[in-house]
């Protein structure tokens, strides 16, 4: 029965990593080819999505069946059972609802506000998931890819927060790296045993 949900949970997390991976290849491939943003790496995800009115619609839809998955991931994972570090998902996922369904758009706008605000209150929340998932693990594959992610993070927000230069013109390399690190750290957190 542990197995059974194990695997659904990786299934689900498998699942949200790859829509993610799609749906930003495609908002960003459409920019790069057909807007005249080839190669532009000083935009970040959510900036090229709010660049269109197809891509706010396309992100926002997935990125709520990503929210969908992610809730049923926290229901049916056997492995993690800290009270924390399950608020703090939880936290994760009303964040990245919250930045899906205001956009960024290209000029200021409360949108564009709101977004901000949810992006950085995410990106924060993934550092302390990180924080709390080397706390009480017990696997040193996950201790080390852990910590890893925990300085990455402390970085990326450093950067963000200073707006230092090399990091704002190169920020959607930065920040791809941040999201899909983070999406590693919870397939890999998927095999701890209960804690």
């Amino acid at each position: 029965m542990e197995q059974d949900e194990k695997a659904r949970s990786n299934r689900l997390l498998w699942i949200s990593t790859a829509i993610f991976s799609l749906e930003a290849i495609l908002i960003i491939g459409y920019n790069w080819l057909f807007d005249e943003y080839l190669g532009n790496a000083s935009l970040t995800i959510s900036r090229y999505v709010g660049l269109n009115a197809w891509s706010i619609f396309t992100f926002c839809a997935l990125n709520i069946s990503i929210c969908v998955m992610l809730v049923c991931y926290l229901i049916t994972n056997a492995g993690i059972r800290s009270f924390i570090w399950r608020f703090l998902m939880y936290g994760f996922v009303l964040t990245f609802m919250a930045l899906s369904i205001a956009p960024h758009l290209p000029e200021d706008c409360a949108s564009s506000d709101i977004h901000r605000f949810f992006a950085g209150a995410m990106f924060a929340i993934m550092s302390l998931i990180g924080i709390v998932t080397v706390a009480i693990t017990r696997s040193r594959g996950i201790l080390v890819f852990g910590t890893l992610f925990i300085v990455y993070g402390i970085f990326f927000i450093f950067c963000d927060l200073l707006r230092i230069d090399f990091f704002m013109q190169n920020i959607l390399w930065f920040e791809t790296a941040y999201l899909f690190s983070f999406f590693g750290l919870l397939l890999s957190s998927n095999r701890l045993k209960a804690a």
